[in-house]
């Protein structure tokens, strides 16, 4: 009814504008925001050309609804004025923030040169502006730039594929799920960790495909399976060689595709372990690759056989006249593998050998088959193995660069736009950063070990949360420091040690950025919603302000719109060049110049070194794995080190949040209360602990306390506990205290060492129960450095 003498008032229509939610889900999911008078009425799913990827979920509108506008963002700069830690900031301007980190970096480089200022990053925000500024101004300023892959643990996965297929990632569209017969998911949990693409696993059941999934735990994914195999954790190469034994033995491998799309036939000196090559024969020889040919039996290059022989062992003359045995790389991978048989296996993944042999002969006989892999696989020591393995297991049986087959990771658009950002972008003036391993961080800042680093700057990274040992980066690292600052949206555990700390805005108050997908093909463009809350700023207006004040400015003065233009028309994948951008503009999304499908190496060309998969890798034969072998995690529960602390901890990723970005959301915590520890009822029963007992979880370098959840979805040995928490959240301590980041000298052979998250032993006992028992089961020591919230 109208109002009494009164002209009724009608509400403004809500604008619309597609933006994109971006946090490290990898969903990267369009949505549609609604805002009035400067607020955010609801999203909802952006238009897609391809209506199956039109998505959202409740992670991104909690983000929308209740992050942006949370009491705990930062709203203004802040200085400390307390000691670090203890929480005691002073609001202070951005010229007064600009001028102080200007003034202490420019004191630093002074002092100890350009490279004493280090910056690195985290995957917070999946915007490529946003993701690449912390190292443009490494760059710019000279300083150093710690890489931070390994330190997100997911590098394990590039170091399998590297040596093998001379990629950073590979995988198939997920829509190429749907026409395969048989699709095994290593550690990969799909219903909660990429559940806007699990419709594409549900279509491909639906369409007959028989799923298996490999996994310790009986995640959500593994409750929609056909068959579940629980390996002991860290095992999954040894599972997989046993398969290769059983397909080997049987006669089931491809031979076709090992003799002409791997360097299975290629020779290799017994003398050396080296393959040989043609400047081996001759001195007048190239470093073309030697096969045995069938038609002659006479040795020659590759490329000249007419038959070669995949199992070779002849003795070859060369240059120098000594006689040297050479076998091809299949004979020695054969011989190595032997002794990988069913049972041998069995005992190392205790998965029965009647389970070995039974994947091992429906994969290679089942037409297409598909492997799926998760970062889950390769978060231990020795966790590239396990995507070695699967590429190999999928060469072996000819299944890579074949639709609805192939080997699976991640190969998105957004590896493809990264690591091709254009150097002129990325190097302003051809300066550039040196750069340091992420994972040696800490004790390069603490021993000054290359060099001496006296500033760290953190941008899009929850390092309190995420990172290892950050307990040890506050007692040896931080005090070596002279400036830390971070940016950030709320007061983190990390941030609370900053000396300044920088507001940062969110994805729907940024005013431009390019974010493509980890998930799928498609780049969109992220728009701004609403204005900035408070006086929160981006990441590359932060850095400009700075620049600008140690005289850099004229490398920050691009618009958003020509640094997006630039990554874009200027990147060295043509298939991102390839975008046209007044479309990719207008629609706000656009799909990668690549066929579609998109099968990896349908053309049978791998950039490695000899244009084959490489199952041999010679560069790694000094560590004993020039072919591929089971290693068993550093702290595995067979170690004498098990003896004191007998369980595995696992930290898995859950459904409702993204690491520890959602959990102070009041819908999320509807969900997740609250930190809980999966148990097997059978260590629980021998330890005398209840479901929802208080616990304290320990080893020798942490404690955490922490609830229990009895169940049988993990396995006897193994504990989980689903990561995101921030201490608070925890009577005691913290989780990542207990982790450890030891180097790898083989994943530094091949990048760096990965972060072994799940590579953990510990003991848990009720908190408080008295001392005796079985396995040494009682009050926990005392831990020296344990942090206390």
């Amino acid at each position: 009814m109208a109002g009494r003498g009164r002209n009724p008032v009608s509400t403004p229509a809500a604008r619309v504008v597609r933006t994109v939610c971006s946090p490290n889900c990898s969903g990267t999911c369009g949505v549609n925001a609604h805002v009035r008078d400067g607020r955010i009425l609801k999203i909802e799913p952006a238009d897609f050309p391809d209506p199956r990827y039109r998505r959202i979920c409740l992670k991104g509108m909690a983000m929308a609804m209740q992050r942006v506008t949370h009491p705990d963002r930062l709203r203004h700069p802040l200085r400390r004025v307390g000691a670090r830690g203890e929480g005691r900031f002073e609001r202070i301007s951005w010229d007064e923030a600009f001028d102080h980190l200007a003034a202490e970096l420019t004191r630093i480089a002074a002092r100890h040169g350009q490279r004493a200022n280090a910056w690195t990053t985290m995957t917070g925000n999946y915007g490529v502006r946003a993701v690449m500024a912390p190292n443009r101004i490494a760059n710019c300023l000279e300083g150093t730039w710690f890489t931070y892959v390994g330190l997100m643990g997911d590098l394990g996965c590039a170091m399998g594929f590297l040596p093998t297929l001379g990629v950073f990632a590979t995988g198939h569209e997920w829509e190429d799920l749907v026409g395969a017969r048989l699709i095994v998911i290593f550690a990969r949990n799909v219903a909660d960790t990429a559940h806007s693409e699990m419709h594409f696993l549900f279509d491909a059941l639906e369409a007959g495909a028989r799923l298996v999934v490999v996994d310790p735990r009986y995640s959500r994914t593994a409750t929609k399976a056909d068959q579940w195999v629980s390996p002991r954790p860290g095992t999954d190469a040894a599972l997989i060689l046993g398969m290769l034994n059983v397909i080997l033995d049987a006669g089931l491998h491809d031979a076709d595709y090992l003799l002409h799309h791997t360097n299975a036939p290629f020779l290799v000196r017994e003398d050396t372990g080296a393959l040989l090559r043609m400047r081996d024969l001759t001195p007048v020889g190239d470093a073309r690759f030697v096969v045995c040919d069938s038609t002659g039996g006479e040795t020659c290059p590759v490329d000249e056989a007419g038959a070669p022989r995949l199992s070779a062992d002849i003795t070859v003359q060369i240059a120098d006249g000594r006689r040297v045995r050479c076998r091809s790389a299949f004979a020695i991978m054969r011989e190595a593998w032997a002794a990988y048989t069913p049972q041998r296996a069995a005992g190392i993944c205790e998965v029965p050998a009647a389970v070995i042999r039974d994947l091992a002969r429906e994969y290679a006989t089942t037409q297409p088959a598909a492997i799926w892999l998760g970062q889950g696989a390769q978060r231990y020591r020795h966790g590239h193995l396990a995507f070695r393995a699967a590429t190999t297991l999928a060469a072996v049986c000819g299944n890579i660069g074949r639709r609805h087959a192939g080997v699976s990771w991640s190969d998105g658009a957004m590896l493809r736009v990264f690591f091709n950002v254009p150097g002129d972008w990325l190097e302003p003036g051809g300066r550039r950063a040196h750069t340091l391993p992420g994972t040696r961080m800490l004790e390069t800042i603490a021993r000054g070990e290359p060099y001496t680093v006296k500033s760290l700057w953190l941008a899009g990274y929850g390092f309190g949360t995420q990172s290892p040992n950050f307990d040890r980066f506050v007692r040896e690292a931080l005090p070596k420091l002279e400036l830390f600052a971070v940016t950030e949206q709320v007061m983190t555990p990390a941030a609370q040690y900053a000396d300044i700390v920088l507001p940062c805005v969110s994805y729907y108050e940024d005013d431009l950025d390019v974010v493509p997908s980890a998930e799928n093909l498609y780049v969109q463009l992220r728009r701004r919603a609403i204005a900035p809350i408070g006086e929160s700023k981006n990441d590359w207006d932060i850095f400009a302000g700075v620049c600008e004040r140690v005289g850099r400015g004229e490398d920050w003065r691009q618009s958003a719109e020509e640094s997006c233009r630039q990554i874009l028309e200027q990147s060295g994948d043509p298939a991102v060049r390839a975008l046209d951008w007044d479309s990719l503009a207008r629609d706000g999304v656009a799909r990668l110049d690549l066929p579609r499908p998109h099968v990896p190496f349908a053309d049978q060309r791998f950039p490695t070194e000899s244009g084959r998969v490489e199952l041999y890798t010679e560069r790694l034969r000094e560590f004993g794995q020039a072919v591929l072998v089971h290693a068993e995690p550093l702290e595995s529960n067979r170690a004498a080190r098990a003896c004191e602390f007998p369980l595995t901890l696992m930290t898995s990723h859950p459904m409702h949040t993204v690491h520890s970005q959602h959990t102070n959301l009041a819908w999320i915590r509807e969900l997740l209360p609250g930190p809980r520890l999966e148990m097997h009822p059978r260590d629980a029963g021998e330890r005398g602990i209840r479901d929802g007992d208080p616990v304290s979880v320990w080893n020798d370098r942490g404690r955490v306390e922490v609830r229990v959840t009895l169940t049988e979805a993990v396995r006897p040995g193994m504990l989980n506990l689903p990561q995101g928490w921030w201490p608070r959240d925890f009577a005691h301590g913290h989780y990542n205290d207990l982790s450890h980041l030891t180097p790898n000298p083989v994943q530094d052979a091949i990048l760096e060492t990965n972060f072994p998250v799940w590579d953990v032993l510990v003991q848990v006992a009720r908190a408080g129960a008295p001392a005796g028992g079985r396995h040494g089961i009682g009050t926990e020591p005392a831990i020296r450095h344990g942090r206390q919230t």
